[in-house]
């Protein structure tokens, strides 16, 4: 009975442990993704002399079950921000003069993660 109940105690911390890993790891692929938009916007400005609008007239391919979405452009700036499925965060960038669309990024250049 002791060695079940130790069993049970074992199992309950390595289920915790491998919930808060697998956040980590979606929100690395969530920063991962706004930076690659970031790098592919910077590559769009250069040909456009503007910011493309929206993710698919970049060329990257977001991680699966990421959903990339840009909600301001101009020649001075855009902002963009990314979820993943089944997470309980979502990350968001701007350059230039945008504003963040959802309060999240607070500085220009900055990647700023929250729950929501």
């Amino acid at each position: 009975m002791t060695v079940l109940a130790l069993i049970a105690v074992l199992v309950v911390i390595a289920v915790g442990k491998y919930n808060k890993s697998y956040e980590k790891a979606l929100r690395a692929t969530m920063i991962h993704d706004l930076r690659n938009t970031a790098t592919a916007q910077e590559l769009y400005y250069r040909l456009y002399q503007t910011y493309a609008n929206d993710i698919s007239l970049v060329d990257i391919e977001p991680s699966p079950k990421s959903t990339i979405n840009i909600t301001d452009s101009s020649p001075q700036g855009w902002s963009a921000w990314n979820e993943i499925e089944r997470s309980p965060e979502r990350c968001e960038l701007y350059v230039g003069n945008s504003t963040s669309a959802l309060g999240i990024a607070t500085i220009s250049e900055r990647i700023a993660c929250e729950e929501f």
